[in-house]
């Protein structure tokens, strides 16, 4: 330990454990049971102990979103404090994305006390602590952990702490979750320290050459040859494989909306951004290649021809925690899609790429016209073109307008986007917080939607932004309403009253809140854009302000439909 400190309670202790396997943050919503960890962390700073930062947050969500975004800008996981069992409900969504987008996150919770005597230490004190005494606090999230576990006595902890990283972190990376009482949290530690070396985690595994090489004949045979990936590119050296995939062999990429990163330079000529030219790709190609992507392409609209070989690579290509996930697959390879790639492309003999998909240009979607007057969202998005900087950071949850902005923005360097491309909205703005953490150089502007934009707790992510000095700027496309929720009801009911309205029952805000005033109550830049003309120098004005250290929220009105 720092010279020749010793924890006096099992709480220091967890405290320089987590510091120990290398996390850097302890993003701490606090509590009846989150005593003992606020006092060691006072006594862990006066002996000069280092341990890591603990970051207040006013809402669990925004903590674990935070934490998410940390882990995709690093690959470190990050731990959340919350409390009990309702701190872990509040959790909600984001451990869903946590385990969707395969976030190594650790969560530890507190358990009501067990003790009730007076002479207790930590024990029962309040009426809650009977209420939270619940049969199966981790059933909350057992669906969504990778791993779960109590701690019970204080001689387990550097075991418990160590795996908790440890299978956060490695194989298909995923939220672990520990539960411990504030009254453990107060007992004497274990009168060994404990290890804290040997918790190796795998390294990314690699095809066998017999794999490679015929994968490498598959690209090098094939006339239309296909790669459809969502996460290769957070890999490192997972953008450079995709890039010298595409280069050596011709290979389309398309590079899903819902990736939630860069798998390959926007402008490179084999990239592919139109959902109609993928489409048409998935349809028509002799090989597809599909690594690291959940839903490669959705059955309902295109289907891959019946000759078509297909390949999975992905370290879990069998996907078992999707129950009916049923994408044909000829050749199926459990590794990293980054390694297999780069192995291919190693392998590949000479080959022609200006045979592959001769004639096929990628069909950008025709624009989509706005009432008179209204900004559309691809205007905003290329207004922000012509504002970032090559090495900004763009978060992503824009949900309706995903599409638009995954075929419009311009990103040319690997770790230019972030997003989870799961379910839970709400992640945007902590993760951006959890991402300028992590990237302090960086500038990161997260775009969202209005609904997403209230999902994530405004107020709490804008305040976690200022207490950890991470100021994040938000371009909200609000178009008033959840359009996510709208678009189904016109698509099962086309001739419905619904359509004919051009509106569904719940989709529309009568009375929205002024984004830009939340912002400016949270001690934040805001401003509201209804002028295209104002575009650009609103988003200026506001990265002027991020750049002094102020957080910026940039509310655009855009067409409602």
């Amino acid at each position: 330990m720092d010279d020749d400190f010793r924890p006096k309670t099992t709480a220091e202790h967890l405290l320089w454990l987590l510091h120990e396997h290398g996390v850097e943050h302890l993003f701490l919503n606090p509590g009846t049971d989150s005593a003992p960890l606020q006092e060691a962390a006072a006594t862990l700073t006066a002996a000069q102990v280092s341990f890591p930062r603990v970051i207040p947050c006013t809402f669990e969500s925004v903590a674990l979103a935070a934490a998410h975004g940390y882990w995709q800008a690093t690959g470190r996981p990050q731990c959340v404090f919350v409390h009990v069992d309702v701190g872990t409900q509040n959790l909600g969504a984001m451990m869903h994305n946590a385990l969707r987008d395969r976030a190594g996150v650790v969560v530890i919770a507190g358990k009501t006390p067990y003790g009730e005597e007076s002479d207790s230490p930590g024990g029962r004190s309040h009426v809650i602590h009977w209420q939270q005494d619940v049969p199966d606090q981790a059933g909350v999230v057992r669906g969504y952990a990778k791993w779960t576990l109590e701690v019970t006595r204080s001689d387990i902890l550097s075991r418990a702490v160590g795996r908790a990283v440890q299978v956060a972190r490695g194989g298909r990376p995923g939220p672990a979750y520990l539960m411990v009482s504030r009254d453990v949290l107060m007992d004497p530690p274990a009168d060994r320290v404990g290890r804290t070396a040997g918790y190796a985690v795998p390294r990314p595994p690699a095809a066998d050459p017999e794999t490679v090489r015929e994968i490498a004949g598959l690209v090098a045979t094939a006339e239309r040859p296909l790669l459809i990936t969502s996460k290769t590119g957070r890999r490192d050296g997972g953008f450079a494989a995709v890039t010298r995939l595409a280069d050596l062999a011709g290979v389309r990429v398309i590079d899903t909306p819902e990736s939630g990163c860069v798998n390959i330079d926007t402008s490179h000529p084999m990239s592919v951004r139109s959902p109609a030219t993928a489409r048409r790709l998935v349809a028509e190609a002799d090989l597809i290649l599909v690594a690291d992507c959940d839903v490669p392409w959705i059955p309902k609209f295109v289907r891959p021809r019946e000759d078509a070989t297909i390949v999975h690579i992905d370290a879990d290509p069998l996907r078992a925690d999707m129950p009916l996930r049923t994408f044909p697959a000829d050749l199926a390879v459990a590794a990293d899609g980054a390694t297999v790639l780069d192995q291919v492309a190693g392998c590949l003999p000479d080959v022609h790429p200006a045979r592959k998909w001769a004639g096929l240009a990628d069909e950008r979607s025709v624009r989509a016209e706005a009432p008179e007057g209204a900004i559309a969202a691809r205007e905003v998005v290329e207004a922000l073109n012509a504002v970032l900087r090559d090495d900004d950071i763009v978060v992503e949850e824009a949900v309706t307008n995903a599409g638009v902005l995954h075929e419009t923005l311009e990103r040319s360097l690997p770790g230019t986007v972030c997003g989870t491309g799961s379910p839970g909205l709400g992640w945007g703005l902590g993760g951006a917080v959890g991402i300028k953490l992590a990237s302090p150089d960086r500038r990161v502007v997260a775009v969202v939607g209005d609904g997403s934009f209230m999902f994530a707790v405004p107020t709490a992510a804008l305040c976690l932004a200022a207490e950890a000095d991470a100021p994040i700027l938000a371009v909200v496309l609000n178009n008033d309403g959840y359009r996510a929720s709208r678009l189904p009801v016109f698509e099962l009911f086309p001739d419905g009253i619904s359509a004919s309205r051009g509106d569904a029952i719940g989709t529309r805000f009568r009375r929205p809140p002024d984004l830009a005033a939340v912002a400016r109550a949270c001690h934040a830049h805001g401003e509201t854009v209804d002028d295209r003309a104002e575009l650009v120098p609103a988003l200026r004005r506001a990265l002027k302000a991020l750049e002094a250290g102020r957080s910026a929220v940039v509310d655009v009105r855009i067409a409602p439909n």
